[in-house]
């Protein structure tokens, strides 16, 4: 019963630290911060943001990861922008948060180069209670203690304009070690380090209709390459409606309004892979408030 115990155990932090290991969102388009950390200070306001995301509904243990986060301007140059996250799978458990300072350049009247740096910290733990043996007193499980906390570097670039933008960030540049193992200086692993490379254009179709589609490629040392193909539709600045297809993993619908400085989005996510046998699919909320910025040129411009 023990090698059983550490075999499951083992597979889950596996699962953990050799794919992707940053929390999955659907609608990170409206909050790319979480993407890249130098997007804070690239719009004249604060953004305050939360979403809350249920991944493979019906299956228990599923996914469920809540996100919180915050971005302003400082001055006419810098930019300052934090989260807190809890992401939760089966027995597994991760809360953790990022601070980070961006630098933006001034490349020409139009467009603008950002540099940031973040710092990040993450705890980890394995939950016995989920955990459940054929027999109950094993040694093994009574004796389980896989809890670990660590903390890391992100490094973000964006350039961007009033019509597009490209940015490419890397979180847990560090790769900090992890775990240290089920048993003393066994199965050691470490964070990965990864790789994000996201872009969108803005197409004005007339005074009131735009289309903004969009592209995120994802690489993780260990896994295969990701890629998100989106594009959304904007009606009269204030009302979206778009559809993303995740590479042989999902397809995302969406949809979401403004009103003043208040903005909420809803996605749902069709799995396409043999999840769906057991899953009903999955649910994802945003809301975000933009402060210190002036309700008319909210309908102006649609950021």
């Amino acid at each position: 019963m023990k090698n059983i115990l550490k075999v499951v155990v083992f597979v889950c932090i596996a699962n953990a630290v050799s794919a992707q290991q940053i929390p999955l969102t659907s609608q990170y388009m409206f909050n790319d911060y979480l993407l890249n950390p130098a997007i804070a200070g690239s719009k004249d306001y604060t953004q305050f943001s939360l979403s809350a995301r249920a991944q493979w509904t019906g299956l228990d243990g599923a996914p469920q990861t809540q996100f919180f986060s915050a971005q302003t301007k400082i001055g006419d140059k810098m930019g300052l922008g934090g989260f807190v996250y809890n992401d939760e799978t089966g027995p597994i458990r991760e809360t953790g948060f990022q601070l980070s300072y961006a630098y933006h350049l001034t490349v020409s009247d139009n467009s603008k180069l950002s540099f940031s740096l973040g710092g990040m910290f993450a705890s980890h733990y394995i939950s016995k209670a989920r955990l459940r043996p054929e027999e109950g007193g094993d040694e093994a499980l009574n004796n389980l203690k896989i809890n670990s906390s660590v903390g890391d570097i992100n490094f973000g670039i964006l350039y961007y304009t009033e019509k597009y933008k490209v940015g490419i960030s890397s979180p847990q540049i560090l790769q900090s070690k992890l775990y240290s193992g089920i048993e003393p200086d066994e199965n050691q692993s470490n964070l990965a380090r990864h790789y994000n490379l996201y872009g969108e254009y803005k197409f004005d179709i007339n005074d009131d209709i735009a289309v903004v589609p969009s592209t995120l490629v994802k690489y993780v040392q260990g896994a295969p390459i990701q890629a998100d193909i989106n594009v959304r539709g904007i009606y009269k600045q204030n009302y979206w409606i778009g559809v993303s297809y995740r590479y042989n993993n999902a397809v995302s619908a969406m949809l979401g309004l403004s009103y003043r400085n208040l903005s909420f989005g809803y996605a749902y996510d069709y799995t396409l892979t043999d999840m769906n046998s057991y899953s009903t699919g999955g649910h994802e909320i945003f809301l975000s408030l933009k402060v210190f910025k002036k309700i008319e040129e909210s309908s102006k411009k649609f950021d």
